[in-house]
């Protein structure tokens, strides 16, 4: 009867053990990534003015980060994004979604979307909502807050919101230079440009030293300007300065 006992005990502690080793053999997910500090979340809009380029452009890319789940693989998958309420835009006109091959091991990817300069935009703002589209390698992935890397919280959300135009446009990032540049317009915008010849002034593209340099910069280049040509307006009739 005990020996009987122990080959029980045995077999199902080899049964439980087979069972925890099998792994998930559903579909991978994939969704929205960005960390909490960008503000890129699901209530966040992105936005993107062909105005506000160096070069004039008839196209571009914009890079959404995306994060998969699951499974690691050692062969390349497809990913797409699709449209979702809200969308103002016309697909094929202001912007195109196509799939994207994701390289094998990586859990990180930037999806390209093309941005058109149409007509419309000189005059409107259009916006394109996006989530994620079900492929024969993906599904919806998990959404909500993680703890990253030095603390920073990290992100993962199903819709993303993307206004883009031709008109000068305040950037989304906008609010955390009111500081060091000022109260945002387009002629301030475009003053900015000619003077740094750079057109993304995100924190994640000019850093520390851009915020503490480049407003000394513009001071100077702005009080050049009103020297040779009186004080510079904006479209709102108001004098530009910078703090």
């Amino acid at each position: 009867m005990k020996y009987l006992l122990y080959v029980t005990m045995v077999i199902c502690l080899f049964s439980c053990k087979k069972e925890a080793l099998e792994t998930y053999q559903g579909k991978d997910g994939v969704s929205f990534f960005a960390y909490t500090y960008q503000q890129l979340n699901t209530t966040a809009v992105r936005s993107y003015s062909f105005a506000l380029q160096s070069t004039e452009k008839t196209r571009d890319t914009m890079y959404i980060p995306l994060r998969l789940t699951g499974k690691l693989s050692d062969r390349p998958r497809t990913v797409l994004l699709k449209t979702a309420d809200g969308t103002t835009a016309t697909s094929g006109v202001d912007f195109e979604l196509k799939e994207a091959i994701i390289p094998p091991g990586v859990y990180l990817f930037n999806y390209p979307l093309v941005l058109i300069n149409s007509v419309g935009m000189a005059s409107h703002v259009y916006r394109i909502v996006l989530e994620p589209a079900e492929t024969k390698d993906f599904t919806l992935g998990t959404f909500g807050q993680t703890p990253g890397n030095d603390e920073i919280t990290e992100e993962n959300f199903r819709y993303l919101k993307v206004d883009v135009t031709s008109q000068y446009i305040e950037p989304a990032y906008w609010d955390n230079l009111l500081t060091d540049f000022g109260e945002f317009s387009a002629v301030k915008y475009k003053f900015m440009v000619k003077v740094l010849g750079i057109t993304d002034f995100s924190f994640e593209k000019i850093g520390s030293d851009g915020l503490l340099n480049f407003p000394v910069t513009l001071r100077n280049a702005l009080a050049a300007y009103e020297a040779a040509n009186g004080p510079l307006l904006d479209e709102k009739g108001q004098q530009i300065s910078f703090p």
